[in-house]
């Protein structure tokens, strides 16, 4: 099929498809109408797959690796176009490795590590709760006198000590002060941070 066949074709399935919205797509992602889906470079392809499910007002749409194969333009159009369907009340699940593209437009992220759930969490908790507190003391620290609740990984080298708190940051910083450290640093993590501490292995 040609790229105007295909759209004729998908619209035929869906009483909710909407013509002015595939055409404003078709003009934005710049496909040719003429050319075969075959012929279509794959970030072309991409885009006509990413046309055909925004055609509509479906209530969910699932993406996996929805930008792969674009480039920087495309891409921007994808995270435009998904920002856009869910304003309009399109739930959009999608699974990336992109973890700048996720941070950028996602209102809730769930990190699966080798078929592990370890974080299921709203963007605006990341950004409020997870915390990197770095420590220096007069004396090397000893870790467990910092497993407190909201710490999740402790690192020692020397008389340094790095803290991942998914919350409870104040606390740590009191217990710190308790002991005479004599440099306290907290920084916010974005979401990138947060999957490396995640995933990493000890």
């Amino acid at each position: 099929m040609t790229v105007a066949q295909m759209m004729r074709f998908t619209s035929g399935f869906y009483s909710d498809w909407q013509p002015g919205r595939a055409d404003t797509l078709l003009r934005k992602f710049q496909l040719p109408l003429d050319r075969k889906v075959k012929s279509l470079s794959k970030g072309m392809r991409t885009k006509l797959a990413l046309l055909l499910a925004f055609g509509r007002w479906p209530e969910l749409i699932i993406l996996d690796e929805p930008s792969e194969g674009l480039d920087p333009v495309g891409i921007e159009q994808l995270l435009e176009g998904i920002v856009a369907q869910s304003s309009e009340g399109t739930t959009v699940f999608f699974s990336s490795h992109q973890i700048d593209e996720v941070e950028r437009i996602a209102d809730h992220v769930c990190v699966l590590d080798k078929g592990r759930l370890v974080m299921d969490a709203s963007m605006d908790d990341v950004r409020e709760s997870y915390r990197r507190i770095d420590l220096v003391f007069p004396a090397p620290p000893d870790a467990t006198d910092f497993q407190i609740a909201g710490v999740e990984n402790i690192r020692t080298r020397g008389n340094h000590m790095s803290v991942f708190a998914c919350g409870n940051a104040d606390a740590v910083v009191e217990r710190a002060r308790d002991f005479f450290a004599s440099s306290i640093e907290v920084a916010p993590l974005g979401l990138r941070e947060v999957f490396l501490q995640k995933v990493r292995e000890d």
